[in-house]
């Protein structure tokens, strides 16, 4: 789906959108003369959240690596690098990279590190890695414009859509975030801070709407030429199109020579890959029996649950975190297991929740080890399940993910599209606990508070 409108609460007028008819088909045929390989290093599972027929990968090996690029243009590797610390989160994209550079040439391999659209995530590991093992690039494009969940940069500064309001990021819950905190909306500044400034304020190129919407593709490609030195560049967006415009003014600068790393979030996968948009995934409604597991903690989050606790005809079980983290973990994780079992036997839908009270404590990386703790109760209490469900619900990025890697053994899958505006549908691939299985990656953030009991209903027709 596309982001048809401009977000409310605009403060200043804007230069209007322009719409270059057939961009997505252009770049795609750049793409494909180029040979062309686009690889999407995820560091959550949610960045498919705007494509559709789009392998995703949980796993990186040379012969897995080599045997999908040979057959598909995109896909995705999700990582999973948020749920760690810096230093192993470097070290995976370090794996990963040098996996890529040994199967993919360098001037066919076009790198996007994805991460969240609200700023979290190991920016400077990440990036950094990426620039020593895939290197040199002439600049990074940082572009964390994401339509469908209303976040948008304009004049270089990014903004969440609340309520009708444009609020600055670093104004809002996650840059509060316990582990990946921020202090910066102001993206040249942000870079400063995330890089611990390797690269300064000033050093920071900055694409601006009037020279996407005023000066076109001409514009764009010009300020591209010029970048060299492993520059960033930060990019202003607020539709869909004026990405069509920069990812066209892009083609032209690789075709002339110039190499950029991408770190981005979900809205550039699909224009730099050239994917058209189509209509929200329509499950039939045949499924009587679902298990929905809720491991993320924002605000959005326990509106979304609170709203699905609501219906009468759903089992649940609020997780204890105090007794997980306790010497009755085991025992604990038999009887749960047990219970949902038996509900799903007797046909019934279960939700398997965090309590929302919990407070995480400690420093940073007691924090992240916490979560996954968290993560690994959730995804064995699934991969012991007994009965299996017609379809799963995960609520959160590193939710999601490690439930279907380590509770559902998935390596290969198919996004088969969106069935809310930037929540993805996943088809669980050969080898998987249960192959040809859908399975529903629900961003924490995503949505208002009816869209995970929207999700629900259609997967059930209740």
């Amino acid at each position: 789906m596309s982001h048809p409108r401009e977000p409310a609460g605009l403060f200043h007028p804007v230069p209007a959108v322009r719409t270059l008819p057939g961009a997505r088909e252009t770049i795609r045929g750049l793409n494909q003369s180029g040979g062309i390989k686009l690889v999407v290093l995820d560091d959550d599972p949610t960045g498919c959240q705007t494509v559709h027929d789009v392998k995703i990968l949980t796993t990186w090996d040379r012969e897995t690596v080599a045997e999908t690029a040979a057959h598909h243009d995109i896909f995705f590797i999700l990582t999973n690098t948020r749920a760690y610390g810096a230093e192993k989160a470097a070290a995976l994209t370090r794996q990963i990279a040098t996996v890529l550079t040994g199967c993919i040439p360098a001037h066919a391999l076009r790198i996007i590190s994805r991460s969240d659209s609200t700023l979290r995530g190991h920016f400077g590991a990440e990036v950094m890695t990426l620039l020593q093992t895939c290197g040199p690039f002439d600049g990074v494009l940082i572009i964390p414009f994401f339509g469908e969940g209303g976040r948008y940069t304009i004049d270089g500064t990014h903004y969440l859509e609340q309520q009708d309001a444009l609020v600055e990021v670093h104004r809002t819950e996650f840059a509060r975030d316990p582990v990946f905190g921020y202090a910066h909306s102001y993206l040249p500044a942000w870079v400063a801070e995330q890089s611990k400034g390797f690269w300064t304020q000033e050093a920071v190129v900055k694409i601006t709407l009037s020279d996407i919407r005023e000066g076109g593709v001409e514009q764009v490609h010009q300020i591209l030429k010029k970048v060299e030195g492993t520059v960033p560049v930060t990019v202003d967006a607020m539709r869909d199109e004026d990405l069509e415009v920069v990812a066209l003014a892009l083609c032209r600068s690789e075709q002339e020579g110039k190499r950029f790393l991408y770190r981005t979030a979900a809205s550039f996968v699909k224009i730099r890959a050239g994917i058209e948009d189509k209509a929200l995934f329509e499950p039939l409604p045949v499924a009587t029996k679902g298990l929905i597991v809720v491991g993320s903690h924002v605000q959005k989050t326990t509106e979304q649950l609170q709203c699905l606790l609501q219906e009468d005809n759903l089992e649940r079980v609020a997780v204890q975190l105090a007794t997980i983290f306790s010497d009755a973990c085991a025992r604990y994780l038999g009887e749960l297991t047990r219970q949902v079992d038996r509900w799903l036997s007797a046909g019934q839908s279960v939700v398997v929740y965090t309590e929302r009270e919990y407070a995480l404590q400690g420093d940073y990386e007691s924090r992240l080890k916490a979560g996954e703790i968290i993560s690994d109760f959730l995804s064995t209490l699934v991969n012991q399940l007994t009965v299996a469900p017609d379809f799963i619900i995960a609520k959160g990025g590193i939710t999601s993910l490690d439930v279907a890697r380590k509770g559902l053994h998935l390596t290969e899958g198919v996004v088969v599209g969106q069935i809310e505006p930037g929540v993805p549908v996943w088809q669980l691939g050969k080898g998987s606990k249960h192959p040809g299985m859908l399975y529903v990656v629900f961003p924490g953030n995503v949505g208002n508070a009816q869209s995970l009991k929207s999700v629900y209903t259609k997967l059930t027709g209740k």
